[in-house]
C-alpha cells in the first residue's frame, strides 16, 4: 500500500514531457514568432538500445499531434495559410483541419493562428508491420500566399519564381536534417525533436518500467553507498538491489536484441527487487526516517523527469510527497528510548 502512496505522490509532481517547444524557423519575414509543440508520445529524447538512437516514442495506433502557434508581422497584409506535415510513409501532406488549400486561414498584421494537425500512426500489420523495428522522420511545412494569389498546394520549393509560380512564403520543420525531405538544405527550416520510434505494447509498457525501475535504482544506489554507519535492514536492501540491477542488465540485453517481451519480463523483475530494497529501507526495522524516503523518491522523480523532458517539483510538490511520506501506514516514528 506505501509504494502505491508514494508512486501517486511522485506522478502527482511529474509533468511528462508530453509537449515540446519547437523554435522560430530561420530567413522569414512574414511572422514575427512560430511555435511548434508536439503531444501524444510515449516518452521523449528516450535513448532506445535497439534502434541505438534518442527517439520521440510514440504507440502503434494512436494520434501524434502538432501544434503550431503563429504571430504575424505587423505590417503582415493578408495572407492564406495552409500547412500539412508529411512522415516517411506518406505518399502526400496530411493537412490542417483548419488551414488547408480547401480552406485557408487567413492572417492579418499582429494576428494569433494557432493550427493543428494531428496523424494516426499505423497498426503494426500489415505492409506496416515492422514500422516498430526502423526509426521515422516528419516534416511539417507552413504555405502562404497574398490574398490575390492562387493557393499554394505543393511542398515548400527551394524558390519561386513568380509570375509562373505563386508567391509563396513557407515554413518548414523537420524531425531529421539530412535524411528525410532534407531539412538543411532549406534556409527556411529548422530541425526540432528526435526520430520517431513507434512502439508495440511491450516496447511502451518496457519504456515506462525501466524508467521507474531504473530512477529507483540509482537512488537507492546513491543512498546506501553514501551511509557511513549502515542502518538495520539494510543488508536487505543491498542484496534486492544487487537483484535489481541484474535484471534491470538482462532486460536492457533483451531489448537490444529485439526482444521486447522478455525485455519487459526483466524490468518488470528489476522494479519489483528496487521496490524490495525500497521497502526493507522503509519499514520500521529498518529504521530508515521520513527525510531519508522523502529524499530518495524525490531523488527518483528528478531522475524519471530528466529523462522524458520536464521536471516540475517545486516547494508544493515536495510538501505534498512530505506530508504523504510522513502518513504512511507502514511508517512507525522512533519512540524516545526510555530512562
Amino acid at each position: 500500500m506505501h509504494r502505491r502512496i508514494l508512486f501517486a505522490a511522485t506522478i502527482a509532481v511529474l509533468v511528462i514531457g508530453m509537449a515540446a517547444p519547437g523554435f522560430m524557423p530561420k530567413a522569414n519575414a512574414s511572422y514575427q514568432s512560430a511555435n511548434l509543440q508536439t503531444s501524444g508520445l510515449v516518452t521523449r529524447g528516450y535513448t532506445d538500445l535497439y534502434l541505438n538512437t534518442v527517439v520521440d516514442a510514440v504507440k502503434a495506433g494512436s494520434t501524434f499531434t502538432f501544434t503550431l502557434t503563429l504571430v504575424a508581422n505587423t505590417n503582415q497584409v493578408q495572407r492564406n495559410i495552409s500547412m500539412g506535415v508529411k512522415f516517411d510513409w506518406m505518399n502526400q501532406f496530411q493537412n490542417a483541419t483548419n488551414a488547408n488549400p480547401s480552406s485557408t486561414y487567413s492572417l492579418l498584421a499582429n494576428q494569433y493562428a494557432t493550427l493543428t494537425v494531428s496523424v494516426t500512426i499505423p497498426q503494426l500489420t500489415g505492409q506496416y508491420a515492422n514500422f516498430n523495428l526502423t526509426p521515422h522522420y516528419w516534416t511539417l511545412e507552413v504555405w502562404s500566399t497574398p490574398a490575390n494569389q492562387p493557393t499554394w498546394t505543393a511542398g515548400c520549393p527551394t524558390f519561386a519564381q513568380p509570375p509562373n509560380d505563386p508567391n509563396v512564403d513557407c515554413l518548414m520543420f523537420s524531425n531529421n536534417g539530412n535524411g528525410y525531405n532534407n531539412c538543411y538544405w532549406y534556409n527556411y527550416c529548422t530541425v526540432i525533436g528526435h526520430t520517431v520510434a513507434i512502439y508495440n505494447d511491450q516496447q511502451a509498457g518496457s519504456v515506462s518500467t525501466f524508467q521507474q525501475a531504473s530512477a529507483e535504482i540509482t537512488v537507492l544506489g546513491n543512498y546506501l553507498n553514501g551511509l557511513k554507519q549502515a542502518p538495520p535492514g539494510t543488508s536487505s536492501a543491498v542484496a534486492s538491489l544487487a537483484a535489481a540491477e541484474t535484471q534491470l542488465g538482462l532486460g536492457e540485453e533483451a531489448y537490444r536484441n529485439g526482444d521486447f517481451a522478455t525485455a519487459q519480463t526483466d524490468y518488470q523483475n528489476a522494479l519489483n527487487d528496487a521496490n524490495a530494497a525500497q521497502s526493507s529501507l522503509s519499514t520500521t526495522g529498518g529504521g530508515t526516517d521520513v527525510a531519508t524516503m522523502t529524499s530518495i523518491w524525490l531523488g527518483g522523480a528528478a531522475i524519471i523527469m530528466g529523462g522524458i523532458g520536464a521536471l516540475l517539483l517545486g516547494f508544493g510538490g515536495f510538501k505534498y510527497m512530505r506530508g504523504k511520506t510522513r502518513s504512511l501506514p507502514s511508517y512507525t516514528p522512533p519512540t524516545p528510548a526510555k530512562s
